[in-house]
């Protein structure tokens, strides 16, 4: 009788643990649509003090637990919306690992498709707000030298995966697309 109500409780619990993921993962992604949708919106310090605060725990196991998703994290989403605002990119240096942490997600051989592509896009987002300031000294600019040497050798591990061709061609395109774009040859 007692060991039933022990696996109950524990069943309960588990339950609870879920809902609170569950919540937790929700309350990002709206996090990430309101930085998307009002990049304007001038937010204030005490904002970015509690979200980190509430998010360090997500972030130290934030590599480990992003590379071996299926799809990308609610948290990997709102550095992604951080990434493409100018005013709040150098937030992304709050934790002087977590740019590694995001530009060495793509040599990680267990990393699906889908998430590195939302790391690829968090790049393109940096290189983007740093090509609006035309060579001039920028946060995004920061970020991406004070990390570039992650940056390129993780590129680099993309081609040496078991499916390396299929990566390889993603990434061709991907950034082929990019500098075409932002290069207006269309």
């Amino acid at each position: 009788m007692a060991f039933n109500i022990i696996v109950f409780n524990l069943l309960q619990i588990s339950g609870n643990l879920n809902q609170l993921k569950d919540m937790r993962s929700l309350c990002l992604k709206i996090i990430s649509l309101v930085l998307n949708k009002y990049q304007d919106h001038e937010f204030c310090s005490d904002l970015w003090e509690r979200f980190f605060s509430a998010v360090k725990p997500l972030i130290e196991k934030f590599k480990q637990e992003t590379a071996s998703s299926e799809k990308p994290s609610s948290l990997l989403s709102c550095f992604s919306s951080m990434s493409a605002n100018n005013k709040l990119v150098a937030l992304l240096c709050w934790n002087e690992s977590l740019v590694r942490d995001i530009f060495s997600i793509i040599s990680v051989n267990s990393a699906s498709e889908a998430v590195i592509y939302c790391v690829l896009k968090f790049v393109e987002n940096l290189l983007s707000l740093d090509n609006e300031f035309n060579g001039e000294d920028n946060a995004a600019q920061r970020v991406i030298l004070s990390n570039i040497e992650v940056l390129m050798n993780s590129m680099c591990c993309l081609f040496t995966r078991d499916n390396a061709i299929k990566r390889y061609t993603s990434c061709c395109i991907y950034l082929s697309f990019y500098y075409l774009l932002h290069n207006k040859l269309f």
